[in-house]
Formats: structure tokens, sequence, C-alpha cells
């Protein structure tokens, strides 16, 4: 009956959570020119404090329920899992994405290429709209074009934008149901996420962790980030390297998901090492570094074959390192930025030194323990988004491909995080978007991970109690 009673609570408190938008849809049966951001109630006639307070007050609640279920195990084998996510992730097409504007992103440049076989690696779409506007009748071009990154060429790999592109074509010119093929697509890979958390650790509770987290929720399925792609092929290129023994297809699936965001690129010493780590000889051992590598970069190139006109293509990734988006440097920009060159300098220089000496350590390493190096590679990734000039939320998603392996205190943290970063959006909320704002929403997120370290710290001291016998 207690299982029951929290799987309902945690389907109602979804269904009031899309409530706002499923009105907005019903109004204006349209997505077109849906411009109301971070106004939970997407009504500029309601008090924001009101609509704001109105998702926090629901946001928390699931998140309750969420480690309710988590804690009190409520589902007998993983068929029942996967049955109640896709409940739940069905839901959730139906948000918004009331909190970022990526995804008319995605479909415009999609679109640019699919409908009007543009390179959108050379051309922006809102350029082709401006030179084009009299002979266009396109809504998902429209919106892309004046979305903020549209006079930005695309900032993605190849294997990103195949994915944007496959998806415009499908949706006939119509930007609703290009939304919702994007959406459920997205929704699929998330069901597809949660079975390999599943079959790579052989526990339910990961399943759990990842399928139901409010943040992935939000995040993956109704904002529709691609980042949930980049997690998708890192579980697949880590089941092929742990379960199947195939370090080829795991290279190239590594490669995929370099070709959808290139930091990924950061996992392949990892992969190759690990795969590796019988071999004895640190001569030999480098050798298949450096064979491999090759492979890697040879199937990443081949990726770019249908876009390369010149080598401005690879100029994509250093796009958004000129823009500086709700990170610690947004803050320091605003105050100092001499202050802002040295700390990021400095943070650039540790994650490079951390990085070289955590390979040199694996090429020499006579036992590898793969939970070892990968705790290590998430510290390595951690420190990388710590040089980011541009931070959003979505990219923590990076985070939980290799939660499977972590300590249980960085598991926590790592769900803690997530969760924090998704209240302290909130900032924004009672405001609205803009980088003057970014200093309360770092402190935001600095402030309730303490609390969430403190509330946590309490709660393990309690269970150490228990087991103890005392009281």
């Amino acid at each position: 009956m207690k299982n029951k009673i929290v799987k309902i609570s945690f389907v109602i408190l979804s269904i009031l959570l899309i409530i706002p938008s499923l009105i907005y849809l019903i109004s204006n049966k349209t997505v077109m020119g849906f411009d109301i951001y971070f106004d939970f109630f997407l009504n500029n006639n309601i008090n924001k404090v009101i609509s704001t307070l109105a998702f926090l007050i629901l946001f928390i609640l699931l998140t309750i329920i969420y480690f309710i279920i988590y804690k009190i195990d409520c589902f007998k084998n993983i068929k029942r899992i996967l049955i109640f996510i896709t409940l739940i992730g069905i839901i959730f097409t139906i948000m918004l994405p009331w909190t970022s504007s990526d995804i008319f992103y995605y479909m415009g440049v999609g679109e640019l290429d699919a409908r009007y076989n543009q390179n959108p690696y050379y051309i922006t779409m809102r350029d082709y709209y401006v030179q084009n506007e009299e002979n266009i009748d396109d809504d998902i071009l429209l919106q892309g074009a004046t979305n903020y990154w549209g006079n930005t060429t695309v900032v993605y790999g190849p294997i990103a934008q195949l994915f944007f592109k496959a998806c415009s074509l499908l949706s006939m010119k119509n930007i609703t149901i290009a939304l919702f093929i994007f959406k459920f697509t997205n929704l699929i890979i998330h069901i597809i996420n949660t079975y390999l958390f599943y079959k790579i650790s052989g526990k339910k509770k990961f399943a759990i962790l990842y399928g139901l987290n409010p943040f992935i929720l939000i995040e993956a399925i109704a904002n529709v980030h691609n980042d949930i792609i980049i997690l998708f092929f890192v579980l697949i290129s880590l089941y092929f390297l742990l379960k199947r023994k195939n370090l080829l297809i795991s290279i190239i699936a590594l490669a995929l998901a370099t070709g959808v965001k290139y930091f990924t690129i950061l996992l392949l010493p990892v992969v190759i090492l690990y795969h590796f780590r019988t071999e004895k000889r640190l001569s030999i051992r480098f050798l298949r570094c450096i064979e491999y590598g090759v492979i890697f970069l040879v199937i990443f190139a081949l990726e770019y074959i249908l876009y390369f006109n010149d080598y401005q293509i690879f100029l994509a990734m250093m796009v958004q390192t000129s823009r500086w988006s709700c990170s610690i440097y947004s803050v320091l920009l605003q105050y100092n930025n001499e202050l802002f060159a040295i700390v990021r300098a400095v943070f650039i220089v540790i994650f490079f030194m951390y990085y070289v000496v955590m390979y040199i350590n694996l090429l020499t390493e006579k036992n590898i323990k793969f939970y070892n190096i990968i705790r290590k590679y998430n510290i390595a990734l951690i420190l990388f988004l710590l040089i980011l000039t541009n931070f959003h939320p979505w990219y923590l998603i990076w985070l939980f491909a290799t939660i499977i392996w972590q300590k249980p205190n960085t598991i926590r943290n790592i769900i803690g995080l997530s969760l924090c970063t998704e209240i302290a959006n909130s900032v924004y909320m009672f405001l609205y978007e803009s980088w003057r704002f970014d200093k309360y929403f770092v402190l935001a997120i600095i402030v309730l991970f303490i609390i969430w370290k403190i509330v946590t710290n309490k709660e393990k001291i309690k269970l150490e109690k228990e087991k103890r016998g005392l009281k």
C-alpha cells in the first residue's frame, strides 16, 4: 500500500508541474513565438513570486518523493521501473522548455540543414533568414533565427547536427510537431539510459537514481538538452568495455559521444589503458594508446565528412569559450577583469596538471582497478567544468555517466548538486534571466549545497548509529 501511495504521489506532482504548459498549449495551439522564460505559470499577468514559489514547492515535494521511492525500493524488477519511468517521462514531454531556449536553436539549425541544404557550420540561421526572408514561410527557421544563438554557427559536433537534422526533417515545417519529435526522441534515449544503468551495475537503485531524478526529467525531457545523447554513447562505450570486452566498439561509441560535445575525449585514455591493464610493458601500453588514439581520431574526423569545407569547421568548439554565463567567471567579470583572468588561469593550470599526472599514473600503474581510475576521471571532469566560462545546470548530466563507480558520498554529492542547481535557477524566476544576476545564482548553489551537505551528513551519522545499535 505504501509503495502505491508514493508512486501515485510522484505521478500527481509530475502532472501538477506540467499543468501550466498544458494550459499554454491548449490556449495557443502552437509553440511558435514561445518566449515566456523563467515564469513557471507561463502567464505574465500572475505575480512572479507566486509563480516561483509554486514551482519550488512542487519541485521540492517531487524531490522528497523521489528519495522515498529510492529508499523503500518500490519496484520488484527493472521492467516495472522502466514502465513507471516511461509514464513519468511521457508526462514531462508536455512541459514546455520554460528555463531554456536551446531546443529552438537545435530545431533551427536542423531545419537549415534538412530543408534548405545549408551548411550550418558556415552560415547562421539569422543570416540565411534575412537574406531569403521573402521566400521563406517556415516557423521553425524563424524561431531559430530569433533565438539567442541565432547569429551563431553550429557549436556542437556533427553527430549532434545529424540528430537535429533527422528530427527537423520529420517535422514537416511544423514547429510544434518538431518540438515533440525532439522530446519523444529524448524520452526513448532516457529509457534506454535507465536500462543501461541497470545493465552495467546489475542494481535497480542506479536505474531509479537516474531515471526518476527530477533534475534529469526537467533538463533532459522538458528542456530537451542534447547532453542526454552524450550520456547514452558514454554508457554504451562503458558497457562494451566492461561487459563485452570489446574495445573497438567502445572507442566508436566514445567517438560518437565526442561528435556531440567535445569534452568526452577526456575519457579516451581511461578506456584504452583499462582495456590493456594486464599488459606489464610500459612501451606496449603507450603504443596501444597511440594506436587506438589514432583509430578514435579517424572515426571522429570521418564524422565531419558531410559538413567539411575547410578547417573553420573545427572552430565550433571554441564559440562558447567567448561567452560568459551562469559561472563564477561571469560573476568575477562584473567586479574585476584582472581577478577573472588570474582565477581562470589558475583553474586551467590545475586542470591540465591533474589530467597529465592522471594519465601518467594510468600509464605506469601495474594494478588498475576500474573504480579507481573512473573516480580520478570524475575529478578531472569536475575540474573541467570549473574552467568553463559558460556553465548551465544541464552540464551536470555529464557527471551521471560514471556515478555507478563513485563512493556513496560522491554519489550523494552529484545527486545533491544537480538538484541544488535546479533550485538555484529560481533566482532568474524571481527576477529575470540576465548575467547581472549570475552572482545570486552561483551564491544560491553554494548555500544550497552546504545545506545539502549538513542534512546528508546528519542522516549518515544517524544511519551509522542505527547500525551500531546506538540510540
